[in-house]
């Protein structure tokens, strides 16, 4: 019967904050979550809802003459600069324009149409502005919503400023620091910790600790180990799982019995059968027994739902949650 290789699906939980007792936000900060409105819709937007690009957040009143300077430039060295392929490593730059001046929907609206401002959110009380700049505009902040890169951490402030003008035109200094954030890289699955502790406790190097591994070269993967409570250190530990017949009202049906450690949580394993060897079709499976056995260790009968009619192929299966 074949051990299929698990398929190692990330799955991330990742949790950021920052701590905003200080006044302002210091490059290197990660930057809080924060809801602001989206005017298009008229409903709240999470800054974290944006995430998997970098983030140029460029804060605008529609009377000011240095925004009216700054967002020509913007769009062109900005948003059409980076609108086809993202930064140098792949990573999409998303321009986001705050409107910082309330009561002038008419002005407000002209001036997004002049420069083709393409995404606007509303920070008129300037709560979110005074986290970065303490008044003025226009303000810029640029922010990785990249999960996982190599070069910066998730939410991480990578420069602000305020102020633009004839000689002061930072397109540049823009640029090298969209271009710094790398993409995001997979860190393979969040193994869980009783899973971890299993192997821990079997004195097994956290270089061979991976789902998929087999220190003791048995043929057994290490997920399979925990799941069937074997030692993963021992070749000789592993009980093979047994294939059977049932019998349900005088009518036979395959079955695959195997004995299973209730306490091996986090993952589960799945039976198939099949009329063909390649399992390119599923014959439908269900639980037919399971008993508790000393030990702590449960016995379990899974048969398949087909009337026993000659060859059947079954195998034992682990698939991350997201497949």
């Amino acid at each position: 019967m074949p051990f299929r290789k698990p398929l190692l699906i990330a799955l991330i939980l990742l949790t950021g904050g920052f701590a905003s007792g200080q006044g302002r936000y210091s490059v290197g900060d990660i930057v809080e979550d924060i809801p602001l409105t989206n005017p298009a819709t008229n409903q709240e937007v999470s800054l974290y809802d944006l995430e998997g690009k970098v983030l140029f957040l460029e804060w605008f009143a529609w009377w000011c003459p240095f925004c009216q300077a700054a967002a020509p430039a913007v769009k062109e060295g900005i948003v059409d600069y980076y609108s086809n392929s993202g930064n140098p490593n792949g990573v999409p730059v998303m321009h986001v324009a705050l409107n910082l001046q309330g009561g002038n929907d008419n002005q407000s609206q002209a001036f997004i149409n002049r420069y083709g401002i393409e995404y606007v959110l509303e920070d008129f009380d300037r709560k979110f502005a005074n986290l970065f700049q303490s008044g003025g505009q226009p303000i810029f902040a640029i922010i990785n919503g990249v999960k996982n890169s190599a070069s910066h951490k998730q939410w991480e402030l990578l420069y602000s400023r305020s102020g633009y003008g004839d000689l002061n035109q930072p397109i540049g200094t823009f640029r090298s620091h969209i271009d710094s954030v790398e993409a995001g890289v997979d860190p393979g699955p969040v193994l869980p910790q009783e899973f971890i502790n299993y192997l821990a406790g079997l004195g097994i190097a956290e270089s061979d600790r991976n789902l998929d591994l087999d220190p003791d070269f048995d043929g057994v993967p290490n997920v399979f180990e925990y799941y069937f409570g074997s030692d993963a250190s021992d070749t000789s530990s592993f009980f093979q799982p047994t294939p059977v017949v049932v019998r349900i009202s005088s009518t036979p049906y395959n079955a695959l019995q195997y004995v299973r450690d209730p306490n091996a949580v986090g993952v589960e394993i799945q039976v198939e059968f099949s009329d063909s060897p390649s399992f390119d079709t599923l014959n439908d499976s269900v639980q037919h027994m399971q008993e508790f056995l000393e030990g702590g260790l449960e016995r379990v009968v899974v048969r398949s739902d087909k009337q026993f009619g000659g060859k059947e192929f079954s195998r034992l299966i682990y698939r991350s949650e997201d497949n």
